[in-house]
């Protein structure tokens, strides 16, 4: 577990959140065996934040690397009050999914600097998702370009489809540009509740045929730590600041001075990024995305400053491996109303087998995720430099004024 000087006990983070949000906040810390999570319930995410409020729940997750915020009503919780939200943390971030990049979906391999165009929700993959249970289950209202669905309330043609089946890849959400994704979190709308395979799980265990999605040749037991996914419908994080913690202190020193390069694209010159970053405000390091290629088959894999290709799969794959051990990972159950932030400096995540084709809203899974980048905000609405918001963020997207000012 990182050696830091804020007091991460749940007695003491009852008496920091009672004395910033009251006596009604429960706190329950830390979430997984590295040290990693931290559940509060009692606080209303409706209401607006005062600095002293902000601060705290920047620190905790400084800290803790995870931070679940239960409980939100969804009767008065809207995406735009969860945008508004996420503008404390950072800038909101178009994701991928819902942008053309140069006439291209941006998920692709497109041109690297072509023009940004938003994509309405009717014409985004996961509208299929308001007419797959009519009635029963559908999406919050929005529009907003930075939010991105995670359901498996799919059409038929969906591309995805059979990737979602058996699980995503271990990764962090953006990283493959110049200033990566700071935090990201999940509103959780529905959840699977049935447990009716044979295990007694949401999900059969997926049967491991070949090393889809990842690369061939990394060795077994990395490829078992990879797939050894949750089957109710979790998403599992690894905490790669406790296992930065647990190396010995000269490889420790040694991994600091590394520089990994990576790119949008296939034939970029792409940049250069430290291994290890350092939390500005609680001093803990952690690895940032140590894994070969965060999304196979789309983004190029990364490459260690000074090493051939091979070399650094061979030293990043042993890195994974050390990071995938199961004590410094953690299974997140969501809860309908959840708000759970994770800081992408700190962390890996993947996401569990999907059930597709449902016909039932005990197999419906449907949460929404934002993304954010950049240095946190006291107050609203931010202050963003508009030539900053040019140079980081896809589309200079920012949220519209009706969402961020209180």
């Amino acid at each position: 577990m990182p050696d830091t000087a804020f007091e991460t006990s749940a007695t003491s983070l009852e008496d920091r959140f009672a004395t910033a949000f009251g006596n009604d906040v429960g706190v329950e810390s830390p979430l997984a065996a590295s040290g990693m999570g931290v559940r509060l319930s009692g606080i209303d995410l409706t209401k607006p934040l005062t600095p002293a409020q902000v601060e705290l729940l920047l620190d905790t997750l400084s800290q803790c690397r995870l931070l679940s915020l239960a409980g939100q009503d969804l009767d008065r919780f809207s995406l735009a009050t969860f945008e508004r939200f996420a503008n404390y943390w950072g800038a909101p971030v178009a994701h991928p999914s819902n942008f053309l990049r140069g006439g291209k979906p941006a998920q692709q391999d497109g041109a690297t600097d072509g023009a940004i165009e938003f994509r309405p929700y009717a014409d985004r993959k996961v509208a299929a998702a308001d007419s797959t249970l009519p009635g029963q289950v559908a999406c919050m209202p929005h529009e907003s370009p930075a939010v991105l669905v995670a359901t498996n309330l799919l059409g038929d043609g969906d591309r995805d489809k059979s990737r979602l089946k058996d699980g995503g890849s271990w990764h962090t959400d953006i990283e493959y540009e110049p200033l990566p994704i700071y935090v990201s979190m999940f509103l959780v709308h529905h959840v699977p509740v049935a447990r009716d395979a044979s295990n007694g799980h949401w999900v059969e265990r997926p049967v491991v045929s070949g090393p889809e999605p990842y690369f061939p040749g990394s060795d077994d037991e990395l490829m078992a730590l990879r797939k050894d996914l949750p089957l109710d419908g979790e998403t599992s994080y690894a905490d790669t600041a406790a296992a930065f913690a647990a190396l010995p202190p000269d490889e420790q020193a040694r991994l600091e001075t590394i520089q990994v390069r990576r790119r949008l694209n296939e034939g970029d010159e792409g940049f250069l990024a430290p291994l290890v970053r350092t939390d500005p405000r609680s001093g803990v390091k952690s690895l940032h995305s140590p894994v070969w290629a965060s999304r196979p088959g789309v983004r190029p894999p990364i490459e260690v400053e000074g090493m051939s290709s091979e070399a650094s799969r061979e030293f990043l794959d042993r890195l994974e491996k050390h990071v995938l051990q199961p004590q410094f990972r953690y299974d997140h159950l969501h809860r309908p109303g959840d708000v759970t932030i994770w800081n992408n400096y700190m962390s890996l995540h993947t996401s569990p087998p999907i059930k597709t084709g449902i016909d039932r809203a005990e197999d419906a899974r449907l949460l929404y995720r934002l993304s954010c980048k950049g240095e946190p905000a006291l107050t609203l609405p931010r202050q963003d430099d508009p030539s900053w918001i040019a140079a980081n963020i896809p589309g200079e997207y920012s949220s519209p004024s009706e969402i961020v000012e209180v």
